[in-house]
């Protein structure tokens, strides 16, 4: 069996959560706590609706992912590195949008300007306090001082809240917000895949 060697360990990993690391502290062989930070942020833009509507709308839109976690990890074997995770994200995710139109809107031989038409603006954000719980394998207190590590998981973020600005023609749309929460739900279960190395110190 892996001799146990208690301590402290560092990881870094990359994944569905950001790019990130964690500081590992032994407790007892069968239990370890950590804490860690991740980062990343994602911009793209998104065509709303075909060249043939009357009214297309270009967003411009950017996903921020950040978070800092405080968990514990309980390994249920003696030979083997396979372990249960639970514990808490402080989550700083946030989705924000703006929406321009793509072109002039005629209307009964009227032609309304891209600024007559309006403007969207949004911003979704989620709960701070997101419980997790998942599993995941490699023990960075057992063997060698580097190992692979490997976490799968959910933290529960609840349904964002949007927020949701109109100007111009686009103004009677801004009861939107909720369309957009209802449409953003399956959020509310935040998938955590991480691969990373840690190091025993």
């Amino acid at each position: 069996m892996p001799r146990y060697q208690p301590g402290l360990a560092v990881a870094i990993r990359a994944g569905t959560a950001g790019v990130g690391f964690d500081v590992f502290k032994s407790i007892v062989p069968r239990f370890t706590v950590r804490a860690g930070a991740s980062l990343f942020s994602y911009q793209g833009q998104l065509d709303s609706g075909k060249p043939t509507d009357v009214v297309q709308i270009a967003y411009d839109y950017e996903l921020k992912l950040a978070s800092i976690n405080a968990l514990v990890d309980f390994y249920p074997f003696k030979r083997a590195g396979f372990r249960l995770t639970t514990g808490v994200f402080y989550n700083l995710n946030q989705l924000t949008f703006d929406g321009t139109p793509m072109k002039e809107v005629r209307f009964n031989d009227v032609i309304f300007t891209k600024e007559q038409v309006g403007t969207i603006n949004g911003k979704a954000d989620f709960n701070r306090i997101a419980p997790y719980a998942g599993l995941g394998w490699g023990h960075p207190f057992r063997g060698t001082k580097l190992k692979f590590m490997v976490d799968l998981g959910l933290f529960y973020q609840q349904s964002p809240q949007v927020t949701f600005v109109t100007t111009g023609m686009l103004e009677p749309s801004s009861d939107q917000g909720a369309v957009i929460e209802q449409n953003l739900q399956p959020l509310t279960f935040y998938p955590i895949l991480n691969l990373g190395l840690s190091y025993r110190l």
